[in-house]
Protein backbone atom coordinates (compact mmCIF):
# COMPACT_ATOMS: atom_id res chain seq x y z
CA UNK A 1 0.00 0.00 0.00
CA UNK A 2 1.59 3.28 -1.06
CA UNK A 3 0.83 6.34 1.04
CA UNK A 4 0.82 9.99 0.08
CA UNK A 5 1.15 13.13 1.73
CA UNK A 6 -0.18 16.64 0.84
CA UNK A 7 1.39 19.52 2.49
CA UNK A 8 1.59 23.43 1.58
CA UNK A 9 3.26 26.18 3.61
CA UNK A 10 4.32 29.97 3.03
CA UNK A 11 6.87 30.49 5.54
CA UNK A 12 7.70 27.99 8.74
CA UNK A 13 10.69 26.75 7.70
CA UNK A 14 11.27 25.77 10.83
CA UNK A 15 8.13 23.79 11.44
CA UNK A 16 8.87 22.07 8.55
CA UNK A 17 12.25 21.01 9.17
CA UNK A 18 10.79 19.13 12.25
CA UNK A 19 8.05 17.60 10.15
CA UNK A 20 11.13 16.24 7.80
CA UNK A 21 12.60 15.04 10.98
CA UNK A 22 9.73 12.93 12.12
CA UNK A 23 9.04 11.80 8.96
CA UNK A 24 12.70 10.20 8.56
CA UNK A 25 12.07 8.75 12.16
CA UNK A 26 8.79 6.31 10.91
CA UNK A 27 9.23 2.97 11.99
CA UNK A 28 7.72 -0.39 10.34
CA UNK A 29 6.87 1.67 7.01
CA UNK A 30 8.35 1.14 3.75
CA UNK A 31 9.58 4.35 2.43
CA UNK A 32 9.62 3.37 -1.68
CA UNK A 33 5.65 3.43 -0.98
CA UNK A 34 5.59 6.91 0.89
CA UNK A 35 5.48 10.29 -1.47
CA UNK A 36 5.44 13.88 0.17
CA UNK A 37 4.13 16.37 -2.05
CA UNK A 38 4.64 19.73 -1.04
CA UNK A 39 3.12 23.02 -3.18
CA UNK A 40 5.64 26.01 -1.89
CA UNK A 41 3.65 29.19 -1.77
CA UNK A 42 7.32 30.92 -0.70
CA UNK A 43 10.64 29.47 -0.74
CA UNK A 44 10.72 26.32 1.41
CA UNK A 45 12.56 23.61 -1.03
CA UNK A 46 16.08 23.78 0.68
CA UNK A 47 14.15 22.53 3.65
CA UNK A 48 13.82 19.20 2.26
CA UNK A 49 16.95 18.39 0.89
CA UNK A 50 17.24 16.46 4.51
CA UNK A 51 14.38 13.99 3.42
CA UNK A 52 15.16 10.67 2.97
CA UNK A 53 15.70 9.34 -0.38
CA UNK A 54 13.97 6.83 -0.72
CA UNK A 55 10.63 8.81 0.00
CA UNK A 56 9.04 9.96 -3.62
CA UNK A 57 9.19 13.77 -3.16
CA UNK A 58 6.66 15.76 -5.94
CA UNK A 59 8.03 19.59 -5.43
CA UNK A 60 5.43 22.23 -6.55
CA UNK A 61 6.68 25.87 -6.63
CA UNK A 62 3.19 28.01 -6.97
CA UNK A 63 2.29 31.47 -5.83
CA UNK A 64 0.36 32.50 -2.31
CA UNK A 65 -3.20 30.72 -2.37
CA UNK A 66 -5.75 29.09 -0.47
CA UNK A 67 -5.44 26.04 1.73
CA UNK A 68 -8.38 24.00 -0.08
CA UNK A 69 -6.68 25.24 -3.38
CA UNK A 70 -3.02 24.10 -2.58
CA UNK A 71 -4.32 20.61 -1.94
CA UNK A 72 -6.00 20.15 -5.18
CA UNK A 73 -2.95 21.26 -6.87
CA UNK A 74 -1.29 18.19 -4.89
CA UNK A 75 -4.11 16.17 -5.29
CA UNK A 76 -3.34 15.99 -9.51
CA UNK A 77 0.28 14.47 -8.20
CA UNK A 78 -1.12 11.63 -6.12
CA UNK A 79 0.08 8.51 -6.78
CA UNK A 80 -0.92 6.25 -3.32
CA UNK A 81 -3.69 3.95 -2.49
CA UNK A 82 -4.45 6.48 0.64
CA UNK A 83 -3.45 9.98 0.73
CA UNK A 84 -3.11 12.48 4.42
CA UNK A 85 -2.97 16.26 4.75
CA UNK A 86 -0.63 17.19 7.69
CA UNK A 87 -0.13 20.71 8.65
CA UNK A 88 2.96 21.92 7.80
CA UNK A 89 3.88 22.60 11.61
CA UNK A 90 2.36 19.18 13.08
CA UNK A 91 4.52 16.12 13.14
CA UNK A 92 3.79 12.32 13.52
CA UNK A 93 5.22 9.85 16.19
CA UNK A 94 7.48 7.22 15.10
CA UNK A 95 4.65 4.56 14.58
CA UNK A 96 2.39 6.84 13.42
CA UNK A 97 2.55 5.78 10.04
CA UNK A 98 2.86 2.36 10.44
CA UNK A 99 -0.35 2.29 12.48
CA UNK A 100 -2.53 4.18 9.86
CA UNK A 101 -0.95 1.56 7.05
CA UNK A 102 -1.90 -1.50 9.40
CA UNK A 103 -5.56 -0.49 10.45
CA UNK A 104 -6.13 0.15 6.67
CA UNK A 105 -4.86 -3.72 5.85
CA UNK A 106 -6.32 -5.14 8.62
CA UNK A 107 -9.60 -3.54 8.93
CA UNK A 108 -10.59 -2.20 4.88
CA UNK A 109 -11.64 1.10 6.46
CA UNK A 110 -11.89 3.84 3.91
CA UNK A 111 -10.61 6.27 6.01
CA UNK A 112 -8.80 6.74 9.18
CA UNK A 113 -8.87 9.45 11.87
CA UNK A 114 -6.11 9.99 14.26
CA UNK A 115 -6.24 11.77 17.86
CA UNK A 116 -4.30 15.42 17.61
CA UNK A 117 -1.99 16.23 20.20
CA UNK A 118 0.37 18.92 21.52
CA UNK A 119 4.09 18.26 22.54
CA UNK A 120 2.83 17.80 25.96
CA UNK A 121 0.40 15.35 25.16
CA UNK A 122 -2.56 17.94 26.05
CA UNK A 123 -5.80 17.31 23.25
CA UNK A 124 -5.75 19.65 19.91
CA UNK A 125 -9.48 19.13 19.39
CA UNK A 126 -12.22 17.11 21.40
CA UNK A 127 -11.65 13.72 20.30
CA UNK A 128 -12.76 10.54 22.23
CA UNK A 129 -11.23 8.28 24.17
CA UNK A 130 -12.51 4.95 22.38
CA UNK A 131 -12.55 3.89 18.90
CA UNK A 132 -15.64 5.27 17.10
CA UNK A 133 -16.85 5.21 13.78
CA UNK A 134 -17.56 8.63 12.44
CA UNK A 135 -20.82 9.85 11.70
CA UNK A 136 -22.26 12.89 9.88
CA UNK A 137 -22.95 14.16 13.57
CA UNK A 138 -20.05 12.96 15.41
CA UNK A 139 -16.95 13.25 13.42
CA UNK A 140 -14.74 12.69 16.52
CA UNK A 141 -12.63 15.71 16.21
CA UNK A 142 -11.18 15.17 12.87
CA UNK A 143 -8.84 17.99 11.82
CA UNK A 144 -7.33 17.91 8.37
CA UNK A 145 -3.51 17.14 10.13
CA UNK A 146 -5.08 13.80 11.41
CA UNK A 147 -7.05 12.41 8.46
CA UNK A 148 -6.14 9.24 6.24
CA UNK A 149 -8.11 8.40 3.35
CA UNK A 150 -8.39 6.13 0.77
CA UNK A 151 -7.41 8.25 -2.61
CA UNK A 152 -10.84 9.27 -4.55
CA UNK A 153 -9.72 11.24 -7.45
CA UNK A 154 -13.20 12.43 -8.25
CA UNK A 155 -13.52 13.94 -4.74
CA UNK A 156 -11.26 17.68 -3.84
CA UNK A 157 -11.79 20.39 -1.55
CA UNK A 158 -14.32 22.77 -1.87
CA UNK A 159 -12.54 26.06 -2.60
CA UNK A 160 -15.41 27.81 -0.75
CA UNK A 161 -14.04 26.75 2.23
CA UNK A 162 -11.21 27.24 4.43
CA UNK A 163 -7.75 29.18 5.27
CA UNK A 164 -7.61 31.84 2.53
CA UNK A 165 -10.91 31.53 0.74
CA UNK A 166 -11.81 34.67 -0.59
CA UNK A 167 -15.17 34.25 0.58
CA UNK A 168 -14.51 34.38 4.11
CA UNK A 169 -15.59 30.92 4.62
CA UNK A 170 -12.29 30.15 6.57
CA UNK A 171 -12.88 26.66 8.08
CA UNK A 172 -14.97 23.72 7.47
CA UNK A 173 -13.12 22.64 4.14
CA UNK A 174 -11.73 19.16 6.32
CA UNK A 175 -15.25 18.35 7.52
CA UNK A 176 -17.02 18.77 3.91
CA UNK A 177 -14.24 16.27 2.60
CA UNK A 178 -15.35 13.69 4.58
CA UNK A 179 -19.04 14.45 4.67
CA UNK A 180 -19.04 14.14 0.90
CA UNK A 181 -16.92 11.18 0.61
CA UNK A 182 -19.43 9.28 3.46
CA UNK A 183 -22.46 10.63 1.67
CA UNK A 184 -21.41 10.45 -2.28
CA UNK A 185 -18.75 7.71 -2.22
CA UNK A 186 -20.46 5.32 1.19
CA UNK A 187 -17.17 5.80 2.70
CA UNK A 188 -16.69 4.75 6.59
CA UNK A 189 -14.19 6.44 8.57
CA UNK A 190 -12.81 5.41 11.73
CA UNK A 191 -11.17 6.83 14.74
CA UNK A 192 -8.65 5.17 16.50
CA UNK A 193 -7.30 7.27 19.24
CA UNK A 194 -4.07 4.89 19.43
CA UNK A 195 -2.49 6.95 16.37
CA UNK A 196 -1.45 9.98 17.62
CA UNK A 197 -0.54 13.24 15.31
CA UNK A 198 1.26 16.47 17.00
CA UNK A 199 0.44 19.44 16.52
CA UNK A 200 1.00 22.67 18.71
CA UNK A 201 -1.76 24.10 20.90
CA UNK A 202 -2.03 27.87 20.99
CA UNK A 203 -3.46 29.83 24.01
CA UNK A 204 -6.23 31.96 23.27
CA UNK A 205 -6.05 35.43 23.34
CA UNK A 206 -8.91 37.31 22.96
CA UNK A 207 -8.34 40.45 21.04
CA UNK A 208 -9.48 42.06 17.31
CA UNK A 209 -7.33 39.36 15.45
CA UNK A 210 -8.92 36.58 17.21
CA UNK A 211 -12.06 37.57 16.89
CA UNK A 212 -12.56 38.04 13.35
CA UNK A 213 -10.71 35.07 12.73
CA UNK A 214 -13.29 33.17 14.96
CA UNK A 215 -16.06 34.54 12.63
CA UNK A 216 -14.74 33.83 9.72
CA UNK A 217 -14.38 29.58 10.69
CA UNK A 218 -17.53 30.12 12.06
CA UNK A 219 -18.85 31.36 8.94
CA UNK A 220 -17.63 28.06 7.10
CA UNK A 221 -19.14 26.17 9.67
CA UNK A 222 -22.26 27.66 9.18
CA UNK A 223 -21.82 27.32 5.29
CA UNK A 224 -21.60 23.59 6.22
CA UNK A 225 -24.68 23.32 7.90
CA UNK A 226 -26.75 24.23 5.11
CA UNK A 227 -24.50 22.82 2.47
CA UNK A 228 -24.87 19.25 3.98
CA UNK A 229 -28.72 19.72 4.87
CA UNK A 230 -28.86 19.11 8.26
CA UNK A 231 -31.78 19.09 9.83
CA UNK A 232 -33.54 22.62 11.34
CA UNK A 233 -32.92 21.28 15.27
CA UNK A 234 -29.29 20.50 15.05
CA UNK A 235 -28.72 23.81 13.13
CA UNK A 236 -31.17 25.75 15.53
CA UNK A 237 -28.53 24.00 18.56
CA UNK A 238 -25.38 25.29 17.08
CA UNK A 239 -27.36 29.00 17.12
CA UNK A 240 -28.50 28.64 20.84
CA UNK A 241 -25.24 27.67 22.14
CA UNK A 242 -23.26 30.47 21.33
CA UNK A 243 -25.68 32.94 22.15
CA UNK A 244 -26.61 31.73 25.53
CA UNK A 245 -22.85 31.84 26.28
CA UNK A 246 -22.62 35.25 25.08
CA UNK A 247 -25.33 36.22 27.05
CA UNK A 248 -23.91 34.44 30.17
CA UNK A 249 -20.11 35.68 30.01
CA UNK A 250 -22.36 39.43 29.64
CA UNK A 251 -23.75 38.83 32.86
CA UNK A 252 -20.47 37.27 34.37
CA UNK A 253 -19.08 40.41 33.55
CA UNK A 254 -16.83 39.12 30.94
CA UNK A 255 -17.45 40.96 27.81
CA UNK A 256 -14.39 39.84 25.82
CA UNK A 257 -15.66 36.14 26.55
CA UNK A 258 -19.17 37.32 25.67
CA UNK A 259 -17.56 38.74 22.19
CA UNK A 260 -16.03 35.45 21.27
CA UNK A 261 -19.24 33.73 21.41
CA UNK A 262 -21.24 37.03 19.80
CA UNK A 263 -18.53 36.13 16.94
CA UNK A 264 -19.34 32.81 16.68
CA UNK A 265 -23.11 33.01 16.46
CA UNK A 266 -22.86 35.82 14.26
CA UNK A 267 -20.48 33.96 11.88
CA UNK A 268 -22.73 31.08 12.03
CA UNK A 269 -25.75 32.68 10.59
CA UNK A 270 -24.03 34.85 8.03
CA UNK A 271 -22.18 31.51 6.73
CA UNK A 272 -25.33 29.63 7.23
CA UNK A 273 -27.25 32.12 4.45
CA UNK A 274 -24.62 32.99 2.21
CA UNK A 275 -25.11 32.96 -1.51
CA UNK A 276 -22.21 33.33 -3.81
Amino acid sequence: MKLSLIQTSQNRKDELERFVKFLNNQVGVDFNEIQLIFVDQEDNKQVFNGLDGRIEFVYIKYHHCSLSHARNIGLKHVTGDYVGYPDDDCWYEPETLSKVLKCFETTGIDGVVAKGTDEHGRLTNIFPSEKKILTKYDRCGAISYTIFVRFDKTVSFDEMLGVGSQYGLGAGEETDYILRLMEEKGFAFEYDPNIIVHHPSFAPVINKKTLDKIKSYSRGNGYLLRKHKFPATYVLKQFIRPMMGSIYYLLKGNPRRSQHSLNILIGRIQGYFYKR
